[in-house]
């Protein structure tokens, strides 16, 4: 993946060594043009002028008894670029319509409202109420609507004199040229509702700005946004607007924003996961991957998506509704903002805990018998039969063994295992840098006793080193214990914006921010990566997965949730996570590219989530044959890890 530098406001490759050239003027001349541009049409809008004698300040009274007021003057809103200088979030002029209160007299405005209303084609209701729900100043511009057809900016300004307070303006919208392809990372943009106007005026915002609702245009809002300009116009007794004094100061446009992610690497993890689920007969999956050496974020694909352009058009009270009421959640990104037992996953922790500690020892064989009594109850191994023979735990590990995992899990006991957990980023978020991550669930017994009001039983302690019961965790959390395994034990916050662009050529590069280390031994860590390599070789499996001509390690899961069925069966999901290393030497710690994939309730003969990650793998290094079992993806019985 190469990096990339502004030149002349477009980005070209570069190989890393040379810096960011400063940003282009561009965006200066897109404010002058966002001002003057329909002179031509006879719209009122602001003349760009700075005149440092212009009186300023709200309410400065003049000679002659008029009055100056200030305007906010939104800034061009930063573009969002990926890793390779693509724009995924640009902004495209459009004509809006707004009305200034004090320019309105309240005597005629039910009839100015209804006149606007029948151009527009809007409900006059709805206008009235617009006006009525601003809070700001009686000269603050009331946004009541976008992406006007110009036929009809044209018959308004026509008829101004008929339609005081009323004015024609030239607005920025928001546009996603790759749709839902970028919709989990990048976001979207919404107009403010009257009830937060009053809280965000003390920054500056209007009802008539947009501001970053999800993903990235959310969480650097305040990097996006820039920072606004001033208008002044004169006003008399009465109110009225007497002349234009112009601009005071330009608006400072916001920041750019690079992207780790190159679209084309997100849309193989897109496109493979649409497959999947597609194939599988589930709604809700993620696919994501990471860079081990700094936490950069490669892809972070997630479904059911949304596309943001819906939003910056202006969304309908149906499409929204139709958003809220889906029980699959397309609006929310389930890579960090859903949890779900991490299944067999989570045998990472129980296995390095027992070894690291010394409770159980490399060369030590392990009973797999069908089942462990403990208590009077019988705990089964996931293929009710067990294996037949004594594994070691690297056996074990490669068999997802549970009988083997409930024996190390007698020795650990809970509050061990769960601070085990903990030291490998489970229970934690991932500090990535998109709203809504939450931190999943790791339990001991002061969690126990908070929660549930009693301690956890025998049988409990068992399910959680499984990764079930209670415990909880993101898909990207999953990610982030395999990326440290594979790095030598440090967990990086993860983060999916690169670099930031100011208008004055400065640039910002996120730099990579460790977590914390799981604190392991590095033998313990070189164990632990052999034995995922095995999971990956072990055709009992993972099918032909080890046939793939990749360094591939990964450790898969499966997990039940749920209602039972008429057959007593349990709904389950899938996963697999792990890492590509350079070479099978699993003592090196220098692998580049670790991954996860979750499907949520497949219920397929095979792991969904391998299938997935197999047309991922195809795409992502360019593999010359499909390596998908014909067949996988049917509904079926199967139950495993």
């Amino acid at each position: 993946m190469n990096m990339t530098q502004f030149k002349g406001g477009l980005f070209s490759t570069y190989d890393g060594d040379a810096a960011p050239s400063r940003r282009p003027l561009r965006y200066v001349v897109a404010i002058a043009a966002v001002l003057t541009c329909v002179g031509g049409l006879g719209i009122r809008l602001a003349a760009v002028q700075l005149d440092s004698s212009s009186s300023r300040g709200l309410g400065v009274v003049l000679a002659d008894g008029n009055r100056v007021v200030e305007i906010p003057v939104a800034a061009p809103r930063g573009l969002i670029f990926d890793r390779a200088g693509r724009v995924v979030a640009k902004n495209v002029a459009t004509y809006a319509v707004q009305i200034r209160p004090g320019d309105l007299p309240l005597t005629i405005r039910s009839q100015v409202v209804a006149t606007l209303a029948a151009m527009l084609g809007e409900d006059p209701a709805a206008i009235t109420m617009a006006i009525d729900r601003s809070t700001g100043s009686l000269w603050d511009p009331v946004r009541v609507a976008t992406d006007v057809d110009e036929r009809v900016t044209r018959l308004i300004t026509e008829e101004h004199e008929a339609l005081p307070g009323v004015e024609v303006v030239i607005a920025a919208r928001r546009t996603y040229p790759f749709g839902p392809l970028m919709s989990a990372v990048v976001g979207y943009t919404g107009p403010i509702d009257a009830l937060e106007v009053g809280a965000l005026a003390a920054d500056g915002y209007t009802s008539s700005d947009q501001i970053g609702r999800a993903g990235v245009e959310s969480t650097y809002e305040r990097q996006l946004r820039g920072t606004p300009g001033v208008r002044q116009i004169e006003v008399d007794a009465k109110g009225r607007t007497v002349r234009d004094l112009g601009l005071v100061s330009l608006p400072v446009p916001g920041s750019d924003v690079v992207l780790t992610i190159d679209t084309e690497a997100q849309r193989h993890a897109y496109d493979a996961l649409s497959w999947g689920v597609k194939a599988a007969g589930n709604r809700q999956g993620a696919v994501a991957a990471t860079d081990p050496q700094n936490g950069e974020m490669i892809a972070l694909a997630t479904l059911p998506t949304y596309d943001a352009n819906l939003f910056s058009a202006g969304i309908t009270n149906e499409q929204y509704q139709a958003y809220l009421n889906d029980k699959n959640a397309p609006l929310l990104n389930h890579a960090v903002g859903s949890y779900y037992p991490p299944g067999s996953t989570y045998k990472l922790v129980t296995y390095s805990c027992a070894l690291d500690a010394g409770l159980a020892r490399p060369s030590e064989r392990f009973s797999t018998a069908p089942y462990l009594e403990v208590g009077g109850q019988k705990f089964y191994e996931w293929n009710k039969t067990g294996f037949g023979r004594a594994f070691t735990m690297a056996e074990g590990f490669s068999y997802s063994s549970a009988v083997v995992t409930y024996q190390l899990a007698q020795r650990i006991k809970i509050d061990r295992l769960a601070a085990c957990g903990d030291a490998w980023g489970f229970g934690a978020s991932t500090g990535i840098d998109l709203p809504g991550e939450l931190d999943g669930v790791v339990p001991d017994q002061v969690w126990a006793r908070a929660t549930i009001n009693r301690t956890l039983f025998d049988g409990e302690v068992l399910q959680s080193a499984l990764g079930q019961g209670y415990d909880l965790a993101t898909p990207l959390q999953v990610m982030n214990a395999f990326s440290a395994l594979a790095n030598g034990g440090t967990r990086w916050r993860l983060h999916v914006v690169k670099e930031l662009h100011a208008p004055d050529g400065t640039v910002t590069f996120i730099e990579p921010t460790p977590l914390g280390s799981v604190g392991m031994k590095d033998a313990t860590y070189a164990y632990m990566r052999a034995a995922a390599r095995r999971v990956v070789t072990n055709s009992y499996m993972t099918a032909n997965l080890g046939t793939i001509p990749l360094a591939l390690t990964g450790k898969t899961g499966t997990a039940e949730y749920g209602v039972r069925d008429k057959q007593g069966r349990l709904p389950f999901h899938n996963w697999i996570s792990g890492f590509v290393a350079a070479d099978e030497n699993w003592a090196a710690t220098s692998a580049r590219f670790a991954y996860v994939v979750f499907m949520h309730g497949s219920n397929t003969v095979r792991n969904a989530a391998i299938e997935v990650l197999k047309l991922y793998l195809q795409e992502e290094f360019n593999l010359a044959r499909d390596y998908r079992i014909p067949g996988s993806m049917r509904k079926g019985n199967y139950y495993g890890e």
